[in-house]
């Protein structure tokens, strides 16, 4: 008799038990469309899927149910079983934002304003679509560039390049509304010739280390100590990114760390030539220490001004989308070295512009 109690617990639990089979999906948003492609979990390589109307950053929800992204008007889709998106509904938010995230409780979206210097908060409704409606626009100052909440979703931190500062606001995860923390912002570096100016910003999984692109003076990456209680970001160093004997313009933009936290990779633009299918753009790589140091490791040359790009859930490809080059780049990540080797590039359509990465349930 127990024996069959235990046998019909251990059968029952395991039809309740989510199961992930791995399957990955690429979306890339370039042109007026979101492109969805299927990742060949051996090679990384891309295969199209589908192709429907929308773009511009984009975030998925804490459950992976659904897409949200944000040009001139702020888009909803379900996800489905196989990856591929059903537009539920849009609304026009007015000129398109610079960067776009969801809080842990996928309630509530924030998404900064590069020109206006804004930071917006939309709710989420329950079935999982935005509406657009706003709960709260807060002005900081021009050249707010991300916007990204915290690890405990306590806080949200608004990198600014121009004012080189990170606005430090407090999230009130029931009503969605912030308000500035005490201080309200972190200030970067101001010496000659170090890497100032914040851009985007991600936390390690530790919860006392955070990273900065640090887009100008010189293009680089910041370290900075996070004290998670206080919402307090101190700058602890920087890194410029510039290659050896470069003499043009280069700043930074994107970054991301591999999910076991081992390498951190940052994209370099080379904008000497504002109008260029090519350059010296590079993801630049760097080994993360047991309590969140850098070590610079190198450059690997990539598609032209490397806007944004993405690491999947496995840490085994990274994708870049070249915005002037109008390519998108698989490559593997070697798990020792952290080296990136490419295995694919594909044409896009005009400016790809942000690249999210999901792992079907």
């Amino acid at each position: 008799m127990i024996a069959r109690i235990l046998l019909a617990l251990s059968a029952s639990l395991f039809m309740a038990a989510p199961v992930f089979s791995g399957d990955q999906i690429v979306y890339l948003s370039a042109g007026k469309h979101i492109t969805v492609f299927q990742v060949d979990a051996s090679s990384g390589e891309l295969s199209e899927i589908q192709k429907i109307e929308g773009g511009g950053p984009s975030v998925l929800s804490p459950d992976h149910s659904h897409l949200y992204s944000r040009g001139s008007v702020l888009s909803s889709f379900a996800v489905g079983k196989d990856g591929k998106l059903t537009l539920l509904n849009q609304t026009d938010v007015g000129k398109g934002g610079s960067y776009l995230d969801i809080d842990k409780n996928g309630r509530f979206l924030a998404s900064s304003d590069y020109g206006a210097g804004t930071v917006s908060i939309w709710s989420v409704e329950a079935d999982g679509s935005s509406k657009g409606k706003l709960i709260q626009m807060m002005e900081l100052e021009k050249r707010a560039h991300s916007s990204v909440f915290s690890n405990d979703n306590r806080f949200l931190l608004v990198p600014a390049t121009g004012p080189n500062k990170v606005f430090q606001l407090k999230f009130d995860e029931k009503s969605g509304k912030v308000t500035p923390n005490d201080p309200p912002f972190a200030e970067g570096p101001t010496q000659p010739r170090f890497a100032q100016q914040p851009r985007h910003i991600v936390f390690h999984p530790n919860g006392k280390v955070a990273y900065t692109t640090q887009e100008r003076e010189m293009p680089g990456v910041g370290m900075w100590k996070w004290d998670a209680e206080k919402g307090d970001l101190e700058l602890q160093h920087t890194i410029v990114t510039l290659p050896d004997g470069f003499e043009g313009s280069i700043t930074t933009a994107d970054l991301h760390l591999t999910p076991d936290a081992k390498f951190l990779y940052v994209s370099n633009r080379d904008l000497t030539d504002r109008k260029a299918k090519s350059g010296r753009s590079s993801i630049v790589r760097f080994a993360i220490g047991k309590e969140g140091e850098m070590s610079f490791l190198g450059h690997t040359d990539c598609e032209h001004i490397p806007r944004s790009f993405a690491i999947d859930s496995a840490g085994e490809f990274l994708y870049v989308a070249g915005q002037m080059a109008d390519k998108l780049g698989v490559y593997r990540i070697d798990s020792r070295t952290g080296n990136l080797k490419r295995v694919q590039q594909l044409e896009t359509e005009l400016k790809p512009s942000w690249v999210t990465c999901l792992t079907l349930p």
